[in-house]
Formats: structure tokens, C-alpha cells, sequence
């Protein structure tokens, strides 16, 4: 009797040890259980890509990051409000992105020249972000009942892009970075000469892309020529709420 029930015994045994070892497998060292198949699917299916928050999250960082890694610049991993809702105020996250929202007033151009000549038409022009057309409009700018996208070149970024400009330098040189970051031309240039004293400058515009909280950004490179000698800059601008592009960095 032994002998033959012996084969069921040890049957019967090995499917209490399976079981008991698929109970242990479906528990955490912290003792909560787990499904055996995840709610969402583990890759793409033939119908399109997946659609969950968590994996728009992920699609969003993974752009983020190649764009942080193509321009150089250090990947800001900080969770940001806007990957899972739309309803973020867009000056908000301008704010938290980059410190404030820059107008006319943050202008080393504005705040140090706007009482001198103006060869350019910067100011009559509404070409500094933050002025509307219809106020210069007065002034001959021309362009009354309009809000221009133009340009910010403010703080310490500011000071340095514009050191070695004199003011009508300033001038023509603004002119340039408005109308080409406004062109939507990648990689093109933009020259300017001062015929008044000789000084002349080359700008160009590199890469447009969309930064981590969806604002439109390009990459630029200034070379500039004072009394002979050359003078080299190079940063990006992002285009805040208003449309006005300012200089970030």
C-alpha cells in the first residue's frame, strides 16, 4: 500500500510546494501584493502608441533631455506642473522658469539710451518688447493699433551680450536680434553696420526648439567688430507669453 500510494504523495506535495511559492512570488518585502499583469500594456500596441499620463510623462522628459543634451546644457530633471495638466497660467510657468517676466523697463538698451538717437528705429519702432506700436505710433514707428513682437536684452546677460555697443551701436544691432529671432529662419544670419563710426556685427540664429515648459527657443551667436577687434557672444532666447523674445542666457 505503501509503495504504490507513494507517487500521489509526492505529486500532491510538489503542487503544495508550488503553491505556497507562488504566494510567496506574489508578495512584496514590504507584504503587499502585486497583479501578475501590470494596467497598462508593456510596450506599443499595433493600434498607436500608448496614451496613459505616465507614459506622456516620459515621452515628454525623454525630449527634454535630448534637447538639453544637443544644445550642451544640463538636464533640469525638476517636476514641472505643465507634462500632466494644460491649466497652468503660461506668465506662471514663464516665472518659475526663468526668474520673471522681462518688459522694456529690464532693457540695459531702454534704460541707458532711450534719451539718445535712435539710428535703428528701435524705439520708434516698438522693436523692444513691452512697447505697443499704437504708442510709438505718434513718433512715425507706423505701426498704430499693434503690439510688436520685439526683444529683450535685459540683467547681467544683457550687459554683457552689449558692453563693448555704444548706444547707436545698441541701435542697429537690436534690430537684428528682433528681426531674427521673429524670422523663424534657422540658422541665418543678420548683419549690421553703424555708418557712423564703423562698427559692424554678425548675429546668427541657430536652432529653434521648445524648452521643458513649452516655450518656443532658439540658441544664437554674436560677432561683433569695435575698432578692429572682434568680440564673440554666444547664448539663447525664449519667447515669453507676450511673444517678446528675451535673452536667457
Amino acid at each position: 500500500m505503501i509503495k504504490k500510494n507513494a507517487p500521489f504523495a509526492i505529486c500532491a506535495a510538489v503542487v503544495i510546494s508550488g503553491l505556497a511559492f507562488e504566494s510567496a512570488v506574489a508578495q512584496s518585502y514590504q507584504g503587499q501584493t502585486y497583479p501578475s499583469q501590470s494596467r497598462y500594456p508593456a510596450g506599443p500596441s499595433q493600434d498607436g502608441p500608448r496614451s496613459n499620463a505616465y507614459d506622456a510623462a516620459y515621452r515628454t522628459g525623454y525630449r527634454a533631455g535630448y534637447q538639453a543634451a544637443r544644445q550642451g546644457a544640463r538636464y533640469n530633471d525638476q517636476p514641472t506642473p505643465v507634462a500632466f495638466s494644460g491649466t497652468v497660467d503660461p506668465n506662471q510657468r514663464w516665472r518659475q522658469r526663468y526668474g520673471q517676466t522681462y518688459t522694456y523697463n529690464d532693457d540695459r538698451y531702454y534704460q541707458e539710451c532711450h534719451d539718445r538717437p535712435d539710428p535703428g528705429g528701435v524705439i520708434a519702432g516698438a522693436l523692444i518688447g513691452g512697447l505697443l506700436g499704437n504708442a510709438a505710433g505718434g513718433r512715425g514707428g507706423g505701426r498704430a493699433g499693434a503690439t510688436v513682437a520685439g526683444i529683450v536684452v535685459g540683467g547681467a546677460v544683457g550687459a554683457a551680450l552689449t558692453s563693448h555697443m555704444d548706444c547707436a551701436d545698441r541701435s542697429y544691432a537690436y534690430r537684428t536680434y528682433s528681426d531674427g529671432f521673429n524670422s523663424g529662419r534657422p540658422n541665418s544670419n543678420w548683419q549690421w553696420e553703424n555708418p557712423g563710426n564703423g562698427h559692424y556685427g554678425d548675429f546668427r540664429v541657430g536652432e529653434y526648439y521648445t524648452d521643458q515648459d513649452g516655450f518656443r527657443c532658439a540658441n544664437y551667436t554674436q560677432q561683433i567688430w569695435v575698432d578692429g577687434s572682434p568680440q564673440a557672444a554666444s547664448g539663447r532666447a525664449c519667447q515669453q507669453p507676450d511673444a517678446t523674445w528675451s535673452i536667457v542666457s
